[in-house]
């Protein structure tokens, strides 16, 4: 496997960077608040990855307390 340019949950880990594409999109509610759940293809190996987004009031207010 190739090295990763660039570590996110944008780019695939298998293709050494080439970046997902989102397949669905939906509104999830999980740990107590509203979130975006996303569903991530690759577009050359398929590799698949779902991702839980936060609001970003509650992302900046949960990181402040680390």
């Amino acid at each position: 496997m190739k090295p990763i340019k660039k570590l996110s949950s944008s780019y695939c880990p298998n293709c050494a960077g080439v970046k997902l594409a989102s397949k669905d999109s939906r509104a999830h509610f999980a740990f107590g608040f509203p979130t975006t759940k996303r569903r991530k293809v690759c577009p050359n190996c398929d590799y698949r990855v779902t991702t839980i987004e936060l609001p970003l009031h509650l992302a900046e207010e949960i990181f402040q307390e680390v």
